[in-house]
C-alpha cells in the first residue's frame, strides 16, 4: 500500500464526508449523540478557498483512505476531523495525516484538538503524537470533552 497525502479538491468532498460520517458513527454511538458536527456537516460548509482552513486527504492509488483538517487561529491551529476509512484503519494512516498536518503549522505556537473523554483510542493516539490534556468541558448531558495541545 502506497499512501500519498495531498490537498483536497472539490471533487474529493463527497468521499471525505462519506468516510467522515462512517468513521464518526463509532463516536456518535458511544455518546448517543448523532448530531455531533462531523455527522451533520454538509459539503457547502467545507470552504477549500479559505485561508483559515487546509483539508488534506490520504490517497491510496485511486481512492481516498482518509482526511484531516487544519483550522488556523491567530497563533495556533486546531487539528480536526481526522477520519480514516474502515478498511484502512490500524495501518498508520491517521498518524501520517497528523504528521503532514503539523507541517502546515510551522511558525505557530501550538496545535490543539479535542475528543470525547470516553474515546480511549483517540486519546491514546493523541498522547502518542505528543498532545497533552489542558482542559475538560462538559457537553450535552453526561459526557466530557478532553482538549489536548502540543506546543511547537
Amino acid at each position: 500500500m502506497k499512501i500519498t497525502i495531498r490537498h483536497a479538491t472539490c471533487e474529493d468532498i463527497p468521499k471525505i464526508l462519506e468516510i467522515q460520517k462512517k468513521a464518526f458513527t463509532v463516536q456518535a454511538e458511544l455518546y448517543d449523540a448523532y448530531d455531533i458536527p462531523p455527522m451533520v456537516e454538509t459539503a457547502e460548509e467545507i470552504d477549500l478557498d479559505s485561508t483559515e482552513l487546509i483539508v488534506l486527504v490520504a490517497h491510496n492509488e485511486d481512492e481516498i483512505a482518509g482526511s484531516i483538517r487544519v483550522a488556523y487561529g491567530k497563533n495556533d491551529a486546531e487539528i480536526k476531523r481526522l477520519s480514516v476509512a474502515e478498511e484502512f484503519q490500524e495501518k498508520g494512516i491517521g498518524t501520517k495525516l497528523f504528521k503532514e498536518a503539523e507541517k502546515y503549522c510551522e511558525g505557530l505556537t501550538r496545535i490543539w484538538r479535542f475528543t470525547g473523554g470516553l474515546s480511549k483510542s483517540n486519546i491514546d493516539l493523541y498522547n502518542k503524537l505528543g498532545f497533552v490534556p489542558f482542559k475538560e468541558e462538559h457537553w450535552k448531558g453526561n459526557f466530557t470533552l478532553i482538549y489536548m495541545e502540543k506546543y511547537l
